[in-house]
């Protein structure tokens, strides 16, 4: 395991084995699944308006990955309590979250993404608070719980078979992607949006 930002974001690569990798490929990556579209235009956001588009799939816990974080020392739990504790999401051309975060009152301490392609762009990143961009959307987020920022930009582009895990209230974006970008990402401690 890789740590990206001391105490707040860490990679994992190999994160998989080959077998169980290969089943999300097949059930998810290579299979023509109807998703539901998210962007802002569409759906009122759970915390403040910020661009995003996205396609999304709910889907059943699957164990391995719950079971791999626990092996790198997450707290992650038993069971499956809500449908954003784990979701595939694909990002088609153009695709893109600008800057945001996740209260964690509300989804818990944690978030993994889950990178089932390799990619050439569609970074995620991690800016620090002197080079963010601040929407109207951002600013009015940062009234309503406490937002983090990395000290540095921080960059990754995601690559198959690795896991990122973050804490929650970090404010990260994900970047255009020139392809497709296949994740299965979530909040393990998410029980309820309504808090």
């Amino acid at each position: 395991m890789k740590t990206l930002i001391k105490d707040n974001v860490w990679l994992i690569e190999n994160f998989l084995e080959t077998k169980e990798f290969e089943y999300l490929i097949d059930e998810y990556v290579n299979k023509d699944h109807s998703m539901n579209h998210i962007d802002n235009t569409k759906y009122e956001p759970v915390m403040a308006d910020t661009d995003m588009s996205y396609r999304v799939l709910s889907m059943k816990l699957y164990k391995p990955i719950y079971d791999t974080l626990r092996k790198h020392n997450f707290d992650i739990p038993e069971k499956q309590f809500h449908y954003l504790n784990m979701q595939y999401k694909k990002h088609l051309v153009n695709d893109s979250y600008a800057l945001h975060s996740e209260d964690k009152r509300i989804y818990g301490d944690l978030a993994y993404i889950f990178y089932l392609t390799d990619e050439i762009d569609g970074d995620i990143v991690f800016p620090s608070k002197d080079e963010a961009i601040l929407s109207k959307g951002f600013k009015e987020m940062m009234t309503l719980f406490e937002i983090t920022f990395s000290e540095k930009t921080i960059r990754y582009t995601p690559k198959k078979n690795t896991c990122l895990v973050m804490k929650t209230g970090l404010a990260h974006e994900v970047k255009k992607c020139s392809g497709t970008r296949d994740t299965i990402a979530g909040w393990p401690w998410l029980k309820d949006t309504q808090n």
